[in-house]
């Protein structure tokens, strides 16, 4: 355990009641002396929902942080939690449990998904596309997590949108552009806006749409173009409307392309970096792709993301961000909270070592308060 880690569980023995517990109620945890407020939060669950810690007012809710990529502790905590849902008993409409990542760069959504349906968790895993909001509450949360592993385990949080342009001769234009306002998470004020940064301002190219001309090439009587998103879900191309430009939102994850209808589809750059097993860490000459499990990177193309065991061709490259791609790894302090009714930190557990059955008995205890 890190000094950070015991230092946070030790400033948390202080602020519990520790051998005093409540004088009406048998707590056979740490119950806090004063109970606080717990910290309200808005997150997405597995299945893509918006859950608040609000939602569940009235209701005792039990809040653990742990990531899915963790061998050890958070398996224990997640076996746990999944043996206390499952003998709740007859207290189970009054109860909810939740998790929290700290690992938003790999625990997706659609990650989550996957997860615990394998494993037959059904209560709420919870994340964030946006590495700030999770990371906040984190610290209003008390949640340690190893600081030099913070940059491993946060998604990026500028978003870069790909605008493409494939013509018939199978050449392309392809723009990376910055999200401007990511904090709503929208970043242009629509398509027509996104494509005119994307190829004027930024790629210098004239077009004019209305006419069928994207910079040297105009439609005519025998090819057109076709307005194209990308569907990060098949990871494929897809035609839309071409005469609603205007029309599309353009949020952090929106991806167009002008496709010529006579061009070879195959010569299609990818909607994003790392062939949609990754995400970009870093930006410029610096940057690289942290690809998903099972996935590396090749030897020549730092930004592509290969199956685990592929070899390259080339044997001479260095990796130029070889400080960067360290083991993954992350330390955090495990203390699972017990939330009462009044949306009050009530109960802790720190560690793993905790009888189940006694924590199990403190949630129906406050249950039936």
């Amino acid at each position: 355990m890190s000094d950070s880690t015991k230092a946070a569980l030790l400033a948390l023995c202080f602020l519990l009641a520790g051998c005093s517990g409540s004088e009406d109620l048998e707590i056979l945890g740490t119950e806090y002396r004063d109970p606080p407020d717990a910290p309200d939060f808005t997150l997405e669950n597995q299945f893509g929902d918006d859950v608040s810690l609000s939602d569940f007012d009235g209701k005792v809710v039990v809040v653990a942080f742990i990531y899915t990529t963790c061998p050890d502790v958070c398996l224990i905590i997640s076996s746990n939690l999944d043996y206390m849902s499952q003998n709740v008993g007859e207290q189970a409409d009054m109860v909810e449990f939740v998790s929290i990542t700290i690992d938003p760069a790999r625990d997706t959504t659609s990650h989550l998904m996957e997860w615990t349906a394998a494993r037959g968790y059904e209560w709420n895993h919870l994340t964030h596309e946006r590495g700030s909001v999770i990371q906040a509450v984190w610290d209003d949360w008390n949640v340690v997590v190893d600081a030099e592993h913070i940059a491993n385990s946060l998604p990026p949080e500028e978003a870069l949108l790909r605008f493409v342009v494939l013509n018939p001769d199978n050449s392309s234009i392809v723009t990376d552009n910055p999200c401007q306002d990511p904090f709503n998470l929208t970043c242009y004020g629509n398509g027509g806006e996104f494509a005119s940064f994307a190829l004027v301002e930024n790629a210098r190219v004239h077009y004019d749409i209305d006419n069928g001309t994207i910079g040297n090439w105009t439609a005519n009587d025998s090819w057109s173009w076709g307005l194209h998103s990308w569907n990060s879900l098949n990871e494929t191309w897809e035609m839309i409307d071409s005469g609603n430009l205007s029309g599309i939102e353009v949020g952090t994850s929106t991806h167009l392309a002008w496709i010529a209808s006579n061009a070879n589809i195959s010569s299609m750059p990818p909607g994003v970096d790392c062939n949609g097993k990754g995400w970009v860490m870093g930006t410029g000459s610096s940057s690289h792709c942290m690809c998903d499990e099972g996935w590396g990177l090749p030897e020549d193309d730092w930004l592509s993301c290969v199956t685990e065991g592929s070899s390259s061709d080339s044997s001479n490259h260095t990796d130029p961000h070889e400080e960067s791609l360290g083991e993954y790894e992350i330390g955090h302090s495990t203390v699972t909270f017990i939330i009462d009714k009044e949306q009050r930190k009530r109960v802790a557990y720190s560690g793993i070592h905790w009888d189940v059955n006694e924590f199990l008995q403190d949630i129906k205890t406050l249950a039936d308060e």
